[in-house]
C-alpha cells in the first residue's frame, strides 16, 4: 500500500509508513491485491523449490545408474566386437575386429581371525 505522503510501498499489514511514520490509509482492494501477490509469490517459491529437489533426484539417480552400469556393466560385454572404420572417399565400410584381454581375477589371502 503506497504512502499518500511520502510514497513508500508498505505491506498491507502496515498501520503507519515505514518511511515516514504518518498513518496508512487502509483499501480493502489494495489489502486483498497485496495478499493475493504475496501468495502468489509463495507459490512461486513452493514450485521453484520442487522443481529443484526433482531435477536434483534425477541427477542422482542418473549418476546411481550410471556408476551400476560402469561398475557391472562390462562383464556382460562381448569379448569381440567390430568397430566400422570408413576412410575418406571410401565406398565401402571396412571392420576391424578387436579383442580385449578380460581381466585376471585378483586373489587375496586374508589372515586368520581366531
Amino acid at each position: 500500500m503506497k504512502c499518500v505522503i511520502c510514497g513508500f510501498d508498505n505491506e498491507a499489514r502496515e498501520a503507519y509508513c515505514r518511511a515516514c511514520g504518518s498513518k496508512v490509509q487502509v483499501n480493502l482492494s489494495e489489502v486483498e491485491g497485496d495478499l493475493i501477490a504475496k501468495s502468489d509469490r509463495m507459490n512461486e517459491e513452493n514450485t521453484e523449490a520442487e522443481i529443484r529437489r526433482w531435477l536434483v533426484s534425477a541427477i542422482c539417480l542418473f549418476l546411481v545408474v550410471l556408476t551400476v552400469k560402469v561398475l557391472y556393466g562390462p562383464a556382460n560385454w562381448p569379448a569381440f566386437y567390430a568397430v566400422p572404420s570408413v576412410g575418406q572417399n571410401a565406398e565401402f565400410a571396412s571392420y576391424v575386429y578387436q579383442f580385449e584381454v578380460p581381466l585376471q581375477p585378483l586373489v587375496i589371502e586374508l589372515p586368520d581371525m581366531k
